[in-house]
């Protein structure tokens, strides 16, 4: 370290950005970055890490940890309402992050119907109703139209739902009705969607604007759609997926929507994106515009030195432009060095220069251990992130001599 330690007295620091996505029913963002930030400022040497500025952007595709986030980048104040769980008819109270300044209200989907609120022996999504959303929008409608608060803008991040059902749990809580050949009412669940004949579609007038902003960049139906390829990890056998794919379609034919509109519809959320679109004519915001343009991901951190991003699991759905990946995607071209946490991983990876993945459950017995351990994963994992900043560190001083 002595050739290093002569050549400290550069005046631009090495510039490290920690952006990891939140760790689903483990750890969000803001904390993942804090535990990086942490490990790394213990195990790195005092003459490197005293040249080091950190730069702690954590990030969030709409799914669990928004409003951390939000809290974290936009200084919301929180706000708790009471709505219905999605699995029964007990409430609970849910957060939402409001702005006065702006009249802006921001509201985390999996805080709302998320798996993290769901017990496992609830996680039947033929049985599941997004109504809680309805419960909590048609509550902040009346306190909007009563003068109790001012509202102009709502921003839904979608993402970790535990719910499919094309949002119309939360039309019911509106007063959408459905009903069989025999004019029975039937519960509004996926259960019956392929059953209904008739609905009853309220018109809602909302006095404000929502944004929805996606956590993933898939249609509604077909392979590659919320029933087929969603919703198996919130619980739905093989048989259970195709019966809500069937039901998604017979629901939008019964609703006169054409089929080129269709094709059209976003699958985020269980397809709770779709139902937003199509009831309240919300406005649609992928991830990578979010965190890009609000959390000005480009503009502050493109000079970047070493880029650590993470995510709970590495799969097909992270590759659709999701979560960490919207991170790697921004400076892969850069060729900026980026490291990758995740609890594990499926599938071959995108072949990217620079990129390397850590698997922090490869330290650990099982996968359910990795998350239990977290905190042990993550110091672990820093023991090689930081020789990899030792070595680019000091690749980076010597060509500037």
């Amino acid at each position: 370290m002595k050739k290093v330690e002569n050549r400290l007295n550069t005046p631009k620091p090495f510039k490290i950005l920690v952006a990891p996505n939140s760790f689903k029913e483990c750890a969000d963002s803001v904390e993942i970055s804090e535990m990086i930030k942490t490990s790394l400022f213990r195990l790195l040497p005092d003459e490197i890490k005293s040249n080091i500025e950190f730069s702690l952007k954590p990030i969030s595709d709409g799914g669990d940890g928004f409003l951390q986030v939000c809290q974290r980048n936009f200084g919301v104040e929180f706000l708790h309402f009471e709505i219905s769980t999605p699995f029964n008819a007990d409430k609970f109270f849910c957060p939402v992050g409001y702005i006065l300044e702006s009249k802006t209200l921001f509201i985390e989907s999996a805080e709302v119907l998320g798996l993290k609120i769901i017990p496992e022996e609830f996680r039947k999504p033929m049985m599941l109703s997004s109504k809680g959303l309805g419960d909590l929008l048609l509550q902040i409608y009346e306190s909007v139209t009563t003068g109790i608060m001012e509202v102009e803008k709502i921003v839904i991040g979608i993402g970790g739902t535990g719910t499919n059902d094309l949002g119309l749990g939360m039309m019911e809580a509106f007063g959408m009705e459905l009903y069989d050949a025999q004019e029975n009412r039937l519960e509004v669940l996926p259960l019956n969607f392929s059953r209904a004949v008739k609905i009853v579609v309220p018109e809602v007038p909302l006095p404000f604007k929502l944004e929805v902003i996606l956590d993933v960049e898939n249609p509604l139906l077909g392979i590659d759609g919320a029933s087929l390829l969603f919703s198996e990890q919130k619980g739905a056998t093989d048989e259970e997926a195709k019966e809500m794919e069937k039901g998604f379609s017979h629901m939008l034919d019964e609703l006169e929507i054409d089929e080129e509109t269709q094709n059209k519809l976003s699958g985020a959320g269980g397809g709770l994106a779709a139902g937003l679109n199509l009831f309240f004519d919300a406005d649609l915001k992928y991830a990578s515009q979010f965190i890009s343009d609000d959390l000005k991901m480009h503009s502050d951190d493109s000079n970047a030195d070493l880029v650590i991003t993470g995510e709970g699991k590495l799969d097909q759905q992270t590759f659709l432009n999701k979560g960490a990946f919207i991170v790697v995607n921004e400076f892969a071209e850069k060729n900026v060095p980026i490291t990758i946490l995740c609890g594990n991983s499926e599938g071959a990876l995108p072949q990217i220069e620079n990129l390397k993945v850590i698997e922090l459950s490869e330290y650990f017995d099982s996968v359910e251990e990795s998350i239990k351990k977290i905190d042990q994963g993550i110091e672990i994992a820093c023991r090689k992130i930081s020789k990899d900043i030792i070595h680019h560190f000091t690749k980076k001083i010597s060509g500037m001599n």
